[in-house]
């Protein structure tokens, strides 16, 4: 049977998380629901023991919550249900008066997992389903706008799809908004079967600061290095030890403890590259897929870590059946890592021979939007502009973390020198940065954000007089309806990273540009490859370059800007997230000679997104 076949016919069988809840509801069973729902559950709520019986025959939950006044109505409805043919093996648990939820519902999950409910996928990725915003003088946590959740979430919301991420108590009240902690109720979601595994504070510090931030985020973009990455025996070293490597271990053992036994792994990004070996070594049999988000260097690069670092992540990502990445440069960097670390490559097939002997799969997944998604985030608004004439004031918009690798002091360095040279431009054009605060906790981006503001200020400060005002308009949140309706209306969006995995932003705005607006872009991000000829692409280093690029934009014609504009949006449109994640469920499905089977198989591609 093909691939699509097995896929399209699985979607009626599909498990469905559906829980019957049988409640006298009075106030003590307020808290319980409420966390069932943001657990994940489809309730079925009912107070009449025969009524449940009913219910349970005729939808199949996965399991029975009690929560009665007359503790014997417990062992009722389990002889009720355990005389029902339909309904024998479904798992029940009595919530008694006063018992701790969440250690219910911790129990719930083992009954499940006895009963042979188990997740058909299990999404890994560090962060999970919701970002921290700062609003009214704090940090508040919201769903996130970011690419990876915005691809993830419509397989997400499958009822057979587990997502786990890492969280971590904060050690005290006053550190927990400074040091940005993600808790697990921070991650609980409505709709979504989120799994969090607590890492102890100390631990999830150096996982994700010392080492997958200041380490190898640094590294994969061509930044800086910590000086003492280069010691013997620091507590860089400690970290990498005590917090990389443990943290991705403490994911395999936590979801190897599940009890489940899922036909696929989707691993992701540059935190869990030890991931792969550690499931292997525990679920020997099931395809794993790993899919990285961020520039994957070649050998010299990787040479400036400990050769027992590096040797670590290359045969962590061949514990995968399939390693992802987002371009071809990416493919060729790692098969190119791979073969200085003596493994066997076929540069034909793009494959990599493991030390198991396995065939590990190499291919290119260049991540996407979904159009209907981000057309939909736009809210519709009374007092928006209608297209301008030519004479009126033009504006440039940038939209991207406040992160070295995203190279804004370069960026407003081009626009500075662009109003040096062109005094035409006094008054007539102005710059909006909508800047998203991120990593806050390590010292780098603090002293990378004010070093912003300076430049900001002193930009506004030597051409105020002469334009009528600030000329650099900032924006510090994490509002993208604010973004997208700016990038609508942007004469140009400038996107100069030093290096991006793709960069999601330049296919937003091709989505939902109204001018036509033209884009400026690095030619160092992955997005180039697809928006050569049609964007203005500059070496991001190059300061002069990029302000004769951001001259000639603004210059452009109106009918030049809109077939620019409308050939990069008919490719975003013909490559969607929807098919990012369809190509890996098709090439996960093929990993292993035993296919996923008709029975079994992840899911119809229809299903995959969300309408």
């Amino acid at each position: 049977m093909r691939t699509e076949e097995r896929i399209a016919g699985a979607q009626a069988g599909a498990t469905r998380r559906r829980l019957l809840v049988l409640s006298d509801y009075g106030a003590e069973a307020g808290h319980l629901l409420e966390g069932l729902v943001r657990r994940g559950y489809t309730l079925m709520l009912t107070s009449r023991i025969h009524e449940a019986v009913r219910m349970a025959s005729e939808h199949q939950p996965t399991a029975v919550l009690t929560q009665l006044r007359n503790p014997t109505d417990h062992l009722e409805v389990a002889r009720c249900l355990n005389a029902n043919a339909r309904t024998r093996n479904l798992p029940t648990l009595e919530v008694r008066r006063g018992s701790n939820v969440m250690q219910s519902l911790d129990d719930l999950a083992r009954l499940e997992v006895a009963a042979g409910v188990s997740p058909r996928l299990v999404i890994v990725a560090n962060r999970g389903p919701n970002d921290f915003v700062w609003a009214d003088g704090q940090w508040r946590t919201r769903p996130s706008s970011g690419g990876l959740v915005a691809m993830l979430a419509p397989l997400a919301s499958r009822p057979d799809v587990a997502w786990c991420c890492c969280v971590s108590e904060p050690p005290d009240a006053a550190q927990a908004r400074h040091g940005l902690y993600t808790t697990a109720v921070d991650q609980v979601e409505p709709g979504l079967h989120v799994v969090p595994v607590p890492l102890p504070a100390p631990t999830f510090q150096m996982y994700y600061g010392q080492i997958s931030n200041e380490v190898l985020w640094m590294l994969q973009h061509g930044l800086r290095l910590p000086s003492d990455v280069y010691a013997h025996y620091t507590a860089r070293t400690r970290a990498w030890e005590r917090g990389y490597i443990a943290a991705n271990d403490q994911l395999a053992s936590s979801i190897a403890a599940t009890g489940w036994n899922p036909e696929a792994f989707l691993l992701q990004d540059y935190h869990l590259y030890p991931l792969p070996a550690l499931l292997r070594a525990r679920f020997p049999s099931t395809p794993i897929l790993h899919f990285t988000h961020i520039p994957f260097p070649g050998p010299a690069t990787w040479q400036q870590l400990p050769p027992a670092w590096s040797g670590r992540i290359i045969s962590g990502l061949l514990g995968a059946d399939v390693v992802g990445l987002q371009t071809n440069r990416d493919a060729d960097h790692f098969l190119d890592c791979c073969q200085s670390f003596g493994y066997s490559t076929d540069r034909f097939a793009r494959t990599v021979e493991a030390s198991d002997r396995r065939p590990v799969q190499v291919r290119v997944y260049p991540a996407s939007v979904s159009p209907d998604e981000v057309r939909g985030a736009r809210t519709p608004r009374a007092d928006r502009m209608p297209v301008t004439s030519a004479n009126e004031l033009q504006t440039i918009v940038r939209v991207d973390r406040l992160d070295p690798s995203k190279n804004q002091l370069a960026g407003f360095a081009a626009f500075e020198r662009l109003l040096e040279q062109h005094p035409e431009l006094h008054g007539r054009v102005r710059f909006s940065a909508f800047l998203v605060p991120s990593r806050t906790d390590l010292a780098i981006y603090r002293e990378y954000r004010e070093t912003v503001w300076q430049r900001i200020d002193a930009i506004n400060a030597r051409f105020a007089a002469r334009c009528g005002g600030p000329v650099i308009e900032v924006s510090y949140t994490n509002d993208r309806q604010q973004a997208l309706d700016a990038m609508a209306r942007a004469d140009v969006l400038l996107a100069n990273s030093l290096a991006d995995g793709m960069n999601l932003v330049v296919k937003e705005w091709a989505i939902v540009s109204e001018r036509p607006g033209v884009v400026v872009a690095s030619d160092r991000m992955g997005v180039a490859a697809e928006a050569d000829g049609i964007a203005l692409l500059v070496d991001p280093t190059d300061v002069a370059a990029t302000a004769t690029a951001l001259r000639r934009a603004l210059g452009m014609s109106r009918s030049e800007r809109q077939v620019r504009l409308h050939r990069l949006r008919r490719r975003v449109e013909a490559w969607t997230a929807h098919d990012w994640l369809l190509a890996q469920l098709r090439d996960l499905d093929t990993a292993h000679l035993e296919p996923l089977g008709s029975t079994s198989a992840i899911g119809a591609p229809s299903a995959l997104i969300a309408s």
